[in-house]
């Protein structure tokens, strides 16, 4: 990948790629993204919404706890942190105390950051080797490594695999020029 794409990645998903720099005793991202332009977009999108879901996971929990501190408090007759929640999870509250038994909010567990230890083309297709993450994460890792194999890595069209030794992704243009060399 050009200098500028892996730049932007790095740039934008500076939790992903934190180990970006660092030296190859640590991680194997210290070569970069190993792989065509073509698939910046896909990479891009893919990092977009794992990080979207690990912000959303911590929020999620964090609105729970918060619920769970404040109808705690609530029950022991201390509301002085139920001014800090919205106008809804106060409401909640006020239901919560009008019960016999209050209910308290189940608290999900929070997605692990997600950090990249390598990202390249093998056997014309994408492979983004991380750690962290959950179960949501894998499915966005294999559906970016899936679309990259009918995607072009040289420009981003539509693309097929082409073999003869080392196999490539590529669209009808850039297999006819890969064949005239």
């Amino acid at each position: 990948m050009n200098v500028v794409s892996d730049q932007t990645l790095c740039k934008k998903y500076p939790r992903i790629f934190k180990h970006r720099y660092a030296p190859m005793t640590e991680t194997a991202m210290c070569w970069g993204f190993d792989c065509g332009d073509g698939w910046y977009n896909i990479i891009d999108a893919m990092c977009h919404n794992i990080q979207y879901h690990i912000n959303w996971t911590r929020s999620v929990r964090l609105q729970a706890l918060r619920f769970n501190r404040a109808l705690n408090r609530a029950c022991d007759g201390d509301y002085s942190s139920y001014n800090r929640l919205s106008k809804w999870d106060q409401r909640w509250i006020d239901e919560e105390m009008s019960m016999p038994e209050p209910e308290f909010r189940t608290v999900p567990d929070a997605c692990l950051q997600v950090v990249a230890t390598q990202v390249k083309e093998k056997f014309g297709t994408l492979n983004f080797y991380y750690y962290g993450g959950d179960d949501v994460v894998e499915g966005i890792v294999r559906m970016a490594e899936s679309m990259s194999a009918v995607t072009c890595e040289v420009c981003g069209n539509r693309g097929e695999k082409n073999g003869g030794g080392w196999i490539r992704t590529l669209c009808s243009t850039h297999a006819e020029k890969k064949n005239e060399l």
